[in-house]
């Protein structure tokens, strides 16, 4: 993972999906330059719309499409996944926490402050999808589910298939209750080394939900070697990348453009 400016924009760029020349993609960092305000992507984060508006258009010319051509849903740590078509309305993206598609010029993305998100590239078939992965959507392996999506959509395979699983909490940072690590035990064993019991804390753990969307890639069947993990916690490195868990209200975005032929 790198960092780069494009524009007035800083943004970081996967170094597996950046070699992917039928691509283009982005996460953003949470200042627009060293100077500007903070810059995040969700309505929910402040009362002035137009300022969430202006981000948008702002993020959307640094990668060279319309306002229009911006998909960011509306998410609720549900398994809800939409194929996004130059159709697609706002109310179809609400409730939703994957997008995939096949369109050219249309940039499909998910927003975080801690949880997992997910860009994946289908090399063969030239499609995208863009997953939205808190505990709740990856103990419901809504990653596995968008790649059966993609599957029976458009004949994704695991071996076609880059993936990045972008800046998230990681397990160092990310203690959690009973319920939570009841819930991984059931759905991922105990062998996984996804939960590290915390002794001075009894029934409480440290997960690691990018290790939890990495098994779920492979299991169907992407090469390991084409899976890229950001390496980036965003606790750690609050003064990039929105952090839930740090008191933030503002939301920084991962997107990807199947971009035009010409």
């Amino acid at each position: 993972m790198k960092k780069i400016q494009t524009g007035v924009l800083n943004l970081w760029q996967s170094e597996k999906l950046e070699k992917e020349k039928a691509i283009r993609h982005f996460i953003t960092d949470r200042k627009a330059n060293g100077d500007d305000p903070e810059f995040s992507l969700s309505y929910s984060s402040t009362p002035d719309r137009s300022a969430i508006e202006n981000n948008r258009a702002l993020l959307a010319g640094a990668m060279g499409i319309s306002p229009g051509q911006l998909y960011l849903p509306s998410q609720v740590h549900k398994t809800n996944i939409l194929k996004v078509n130059p159709l697609t309305t706002r109310e179809e993206l609400m409730d939703t926490d994957a997008l995939i598609t096949n369109e050219k010029e249309l940039c499909i993305a998910v927003m975080s402050a801690d949880c997992v998100p997910i860009l994946l590239y289908d090399k063969r078939n030239n499609a995208i999808g863009a997953v939205h992965s808190g505990w709740r959507g990856t103990v419901s392996r809504i990653l596995a589910k968008t790649l059966r999506e993609m599957h029976a959509t458009y004949g994704t395979r695991g071996e076609d298939l880059v993936a990045c699983i972008g800046p998230s909490v990681c397990q160092e940072a990310y203690e959690v209750g009973e319920e939570v690590v009841q819930a991984f035990s059931e759905k991922f064993g105990n062998k996984s080394g996804l939960l590290i019991p915390q002794p001075h804390n009894p029934g409480k753990a440290k997960l690691d939900l990018q290790k939890a969307n990495k098994i779920q890639l492979m299991e169907f069947g992407v090469p390991e070697r084409e899976i890229e993990i950001a390496g980036l916690c965003t606790v750690q490195n609050n003064n990039y990348f929105f952090s839930a868990r740090k008191g933030d209200a503002g939301r920084f975005a991962a997107g990807i453009i199947l971009a035009s032929e010409d």
